[in-house]
């Protein structure tokens, strides 16, 4: 292998592809930038969207507040105020004047005394996330006020409330982040994955199947340079741009949780300068794997619009273990380690959560990984010296 040829090769490439706006955006700004933005964006919001802050000041519209004064006391001393209460509590809540809505029966006080089931109506809109979260953060304090007057009635009637009773269950979540910060863990190792394959995804099927329908690959190969050495020029080139797209995206994760952090999830997953340089580290074996996929892949196919529809069903590939992972308890056993993009997921996984990593499982993962890079690359060469490159 002449080192000079082939950096002339992968130089003309790196060139090339840098005129052309596709590649750019996909490698550069779509799977470094928007990608990272659009899907860990979105899920820290639906997080934050979701998730109760029960130390934050409320109000509570609450029609007939007057009937039921102790309990407009407990809503005040768990941090929502209530307030008076328009007269169509169903028109507020649909036209989003008011997330929900507390209206008390008019026998409340009765039905209480009488140690009856006490009337009391909640409106809300399930299609509203604003108004389902209102809505679960009532529920669970009138939950708890009825827990305790439920207790008052039976120690009332001599009773003791433990009696009914039968377990004393106490969970213990032994998990680093539960399973919100597993999602989380789970995103960096599909987020960068993804980078990588959009980042060198259309300069591959340029440097093969576009310059043979650009008939530019026949002169090239007519070159008196090894086609060994012109297969590894393009591999760099694609190489390039994938590290260059996962570094990219390395960064904006960074960024993105600098604005969105982590924690807002109530977990204990960070995304800080530390954690995704780790991440970044595990996840480089996979540069060259991505990289020699696609230029195999593109010099198998004959033009670019079949380069397109096999490397686009590849898309599936560093999709598939993040779907597979959410379903499936896969443990990070020494056989798995050895399979690149599996390997990576779980290690990426582990490291996010702040979990111990194995030497011994880390030095599989990069070896198994850089074995099947260099085997793409061999098939890749013995495909370039078929005469079929040419068809």
């Amino acid at each position: 292998m002449r080192v000079s040829s082939v950096l002339v090769v992968m130089s003309k490439e790196i060139i090339d592809n840098l005129r052309d706006r596709q590649t750019l955006f996909y490698a550069l700004l779509f799977g470094p930038v928007l990608l990272p933005l659009l899907l860990g964006g979105s899920l820290a919001m639906t997080f934050k969207q979701l998730s109760i802050d029960f130390d934050t000041v409320a109000t509570l519209p609450v029609r007939h507040a007057e009937r039921a004064p102790e309990l407009v006391k407990f809503l005040a001393g768990q941090n929502v105020d209530a307030v008076a209460a328009p007269d169509d509590p169903v028109d507020a809540v649909v036209s989003g004047d008011a997330e929900v809505v507390l209206e008390i029966g008019e026998h409340f006080g009765e039905q209480l005394r009488a140690a009856r089931p006490a009337s009391i109506t909640l409106y809300l809109d399930e299609s509203d996330k604003a108004s389902m979260r209102a809505a679960r953060r009532v529920e669970a304090l009138l939950g708890l006020w009825e827990q305790t007057n439920n207790s008052l009635r039976l120690q009332h009637r001599g009773l003791d409330p433990t009696v009914f009773d039968s377990l004393d269950l106490v969970t213990d979540d032994v998990s680093n982040d539960g399973a919100s910060g597993q999602l989380l863990a789970s995103l960096l190792p599909f987020l960068f994955i993804v980078s990588m394959t959009m980042g060198g995804f259309y300069l591959a099927i340029d440097t093969t199947a576009g310059e043979r329908e650009r008939r530019s690959l026949e002169p090239l190969l007519g070159l008196p340079v090894a086609r060994r050495d012109i297969v590894i020029g393009k591999f760099g080139a694609t190489l390039a741009f994938v590290a260059l797209s996962v570094l990219l995206c390395a960064f904006s994760v960074w960024a993105l949780f600098r604005v969105f952090p982590a924690d807002l999830i109530g977990g204990e997953v960070r995304f800080d300068a530390g954690t995704v340089t780790r991440a970044l580290l595990l996840a480089l074996p996979l540069a060259p794997f991505i990289a020699a996929l696609l230029v195999t892949v593109s010099a198998w196919t004959r033009s670019v619009k079949e380069a397109q529809t096999y490397l686009g069903l590849l898309m599936v590939i560093p999709m598939a273990p993040f779907f597979a992972l959410q379903f499936l308890s896969v443990r990070s056993e020494v056989v798995l380690m050895p399979l690149p993009m599996l390997s990576q997921y779980l290690l990426l996984e582990r490291s996010t959560l702040g979990l111990p990593l194995e030497s011994l499982d880390v030095l599989l993962s990069v070896l198994g990984t850089l074995a099947a890079s260099a085997l793409l690359v061999a098939l890749a060469c013995a495909l370039y010296r078929r005469e079929r490159i040419l068809a």
